[in-house]
């Protein structure tokens, strides 16, 4: 415990030296990076959501949801607007209708044989 003289960050209304105020997962110091918090714990961005976040079901990347990442929720999985393409014809379902093939998502036309 020693004292706080210069570049103390301030975390949940407690000092903490910069070089103490690192992310729970990999260590690496979190003053005057973007982070965020679970459970009081700190986690730099990458740390959060690799075990956090939800998975894409397209790309497999987490999703992260920050900075207003739009993404597709159906039954149990997630996509990025970017990855929720018909299997296979690639064409963007977004916003339109599509059909599912166990784990494959189809545009009504590739699926129209299923």
């Amino acid at each position: 415990t020693q004292a706080i003289t210069t570049g103390g960050v301030t975390y949940r209304e407690q000092p903490w030296h910069k070089e103490c105020f690192v992310c729970t997962g990999c260590k690496k110091q979190l003053s005057g990076q973007r982070f965020t918090s679970r459970d009081e714990f700190a986690y730099c961005l990458s740390c959060f959501c690799n075990l956090y976040a939800k998975k894409c079901a397209g790309c497999t990347n987490p999703i992260s949801g920050l900075g207003g990442t739009k993404y597709i929720s159906f039954e149990e999985r997630q996509w990025h607007n970017d990855c929720f393409n018909c299997k296979k014809c690639s064409l963007s379902l977004v916003g339109r209708g599509f059909l599912t093939e166990r784990d494959d998502i189809l545009c009504p036309e590739c699926g129209k044989d299923i």
